[in-house]
C-alpha cells in the first residue's frame, strides 16, 4: 500500500523464563526503524519498540512470503539479539491465496 510507511524486518532472538526454566525462541520482526542503531536509541528512549511479529513461510523461490501480522512489542528485558533479516518478505496483493 502506497500510503505505508517503509517497514524493516529484522530476526530477534529472545530469552523467556529465568534460570533453569528460561527458554530461548526466535521472532520475524517487522518495523519502521531502518537500521539496528534506530532500534537501540528507541530501546533507550522509550524502553520498548512496536512492530509486528510476522508469521512466515518458505516461498520455494529464497524469499518469505508473509501469511500473517500480529502486534508485538520488544523491550530491553528478554531481547538477546537483533539482526537484519536477509531473506526477502513479500505478501499477495490478495488473500487468500
Amino acid at each position: 500500500m502506497a500510503d505505508d510507511p517503509k517497514r524493516y524486518v529484522y530476526w530477534l532472538q529472545m530469552v523467556n523464563g529465568f534460570g533453569p526454566t528460561s527458554r530461548s525462541f526466535a521472532v520475524v520482526f517487522e518495523c519502521e526503524h531502518p537500521t539496528i542503531a534506530d532500534i537501540e536509541r528507541e530501546l533507550r528512549h522509550n524502553g520498548v519498540v512496536a512492530g509486528s511479529k510476522l508469521d512466515t513461510i518458505d516461498d520455494g523461490k529464497g524469499g518469505r512470503l508473509i501469511r500473517r501480522r500480529d502486534g508485538f512489542m520488544v523491550g530491553v528485558a528478554g531481547l538477546c539479539t537483533i539482526q537484519t533479516y536477509h531473506k526477502p518478505c513479500w505478501e499477495p496483493d490478495e488473500w487468500p491465496l
